[in-house]
């Protein structure tokens, strides 16, 4: 089934409707409250009731709206499929849609990568930890711009509710999986 680009986001647009669309809730994942998500078997419910198509379209549609980084999973971040049961999602934000054209520049990631070893006190996974080292060198005529934005942005995150931080990383993370997968995934 294809689906144009337009009708895909006015299609995302219509199931975020608080009256018509998918019904979001609060949802605890570990010891937070993220508000505003949804599990996996709702959206499977209202694809295939809004479309009138069977399950199966239908869980190939939400993966495909989950892989183009238009749902992300709140559990599972590098499992980039929809499970049709209890498992948890929300919708990113359009600013980082694909259609915004938004590009996966590397000083972009490269500040990523530095606020997220800011913030996990150098623990980053392997893949992370090439990236940033090759971003070092690539791009080290701007380091310092680098750290000094990663920092100011882990102090700002530090300032909002643990909610919001939770999916701000969430939100991310689903970006950064998209535009810049370890070799082999996705």
């Amino acid at each position: 089934m294809y689906v144009s680009p337009e009708r895909f986001e006015a299609l995302l647009v219509e199931m975020q409707d608080p009256n018509s669309g998918i019904k979001m809730h609060t949802q605890r994942v570990m010891i937070t409250n993220i508000p505003h998500a949804m599990t996996g078997s709702d959206i499977l419910q209202w694809i295939i009731q809004r479309l009138q198509i069977d399950s199966e379209e239908a869980l190939n549609l939400g993966t495909m709206m989950i892989k183009y980084g238009y749902i992300y999973p709140l559990q599972e971040p590098k499992n980039l499929t929809l499970k049709p049961d209890s498992s948890l999602y929300r919708f990113q934000t359009p600013y980082f849609w694909p259609t915004q054209k938004w590009g996966a520049d590397d000083t972009d990631y490269a500040i990523y990568l530095a606020k997220k070893n800011i913030k996990r006190k150098g623990v980053l996974e392997e893949y992370e930890k090439e990236q940033y080292n090759m971003l070092n060198k690539k791009i080290n005529h701007k380091w310092d711009f680098v750290v000094m934005q990663a920092k100011e942005q882990y102090r700002t995150g530090k300032e909002r509710s643990k909610a919001d931080r939770y999916a701000m990383d969430c939100q991310e993370k689903a970006y950064w999986l998209l535009h810049r997968a370890p070799d082999g995934s996705s």
